[in-house]
């Protein structure tokens, strides 16, 4: 299996600094071909919520580089990794807001990253806030993750619909993240079957707020897409069309497709 991937990510109509974050990391390791990748959606000051998103970014690249490699190669299963991950999540959570009290300050950030391992041909998402990983087939778009705010947490009560949700004034609210001063945090971890002729989209929530589900599905369905070229011109039509909508969150996108 091989990995195709492509990427967006820009500011939003009234942000001077993007405070978004992504990763796309890919390696060898025992004869087996992995990927990571991650969206970050930083909050609190302009430069507050780009250093939280960055941050967690870099750690995230540490942990792949330098932890990831010794639980593969010694074929560790994967709630061993996960529980590995759980430790480093945790790990930055502390360090963030460690810093937020020592500078009086409150910055956080949303998570959302997949490890795809294809000799097991698993899919491993872990996950807090409102960024989310999407999975788009041919004729159908499905959202593989729960956000974690204010708004969704109402949806998902009945207190109000999925339309009256996209105009609630409490959309950029959450209920988890990393740092803000949280502690004791829990992380959602969830693990799928790897699948070919499916597009797998991980997004800050500055992407698919001004977007209806049909849109994305219509840019991005395998059946469109045909190598990198194609995905990463499909997403910067997406991103041109959020800006022109007037997005004032800051946008940011990764695909993933495998072949064989």
């Amino acid at each position: 299996m091989d990995f195709t991937t492509a990427y967006i990510s820009g500011k939003g109509t009234e942000k001077s600094v993007n405070q978004d974050s992504l990763l796309i990391k890919e390696a060898v390791l025992n004869d087996e071909k992995i990927l990571f990748a991650a969206v970050c959606d930083g909050m609190g000051g302009l430069s507050d919520g780009e250093l939280a998103s960055s941050s967690v970014i870099n750690m995230l690249s540490d942990w792949f580089e330098d932890e990831l490699p010794e639980y593969v190669c010694s074929s560790d299963s994967i709630l061993r990794i996960r529980k590995s991950f759980d430790i480093m999540l945790h790990r930055i959570n502390d360090r963030i807001n460690d810093y937020s009290a020592k500078n009086y300050k409150q910055l956080g950030t949303t998570m959302t990253a997949v490890l795809m391992m294809t000799s097991v041909r698993k899919m491993l998402i872990c996950h807090v806030g409102d960024s989310r990983v999407y999975k788009i087939t041919d004729r159908e778009l499905c959202i593989l993750t729960h956000d974690h705010s204010v708004v969704a947490r109402d949806v998902r009560d009945g207190k109000i619909t999925p339309e009256q949700a996209r105009s609630d004034p409490r959309q950029n609210m959450l209920t988890k993240c990393i740092g803000s001063g949280l502690s004791c945090i829990s992380y959602d971890y969830m693990v799928y079957d790897l699948e070919k002729n499916i597009t797998y989209m991980l997004c800050t929530d500055g992407l698919r707020k001004k977007l209806k589900d049909d849109e994305i599905l219509h840019e991005l369905s395998p059946c469109v897409l045909n190598g990198s070229c194609s995905a990463q011109s499909a997403l910067e039509k997406l991103l041109e069309l959020v800006i022109k909508r007037g997005e004032t969150d800051d946008i940011s996108a990764l695909t993933i497709c495998l072949s064989d």
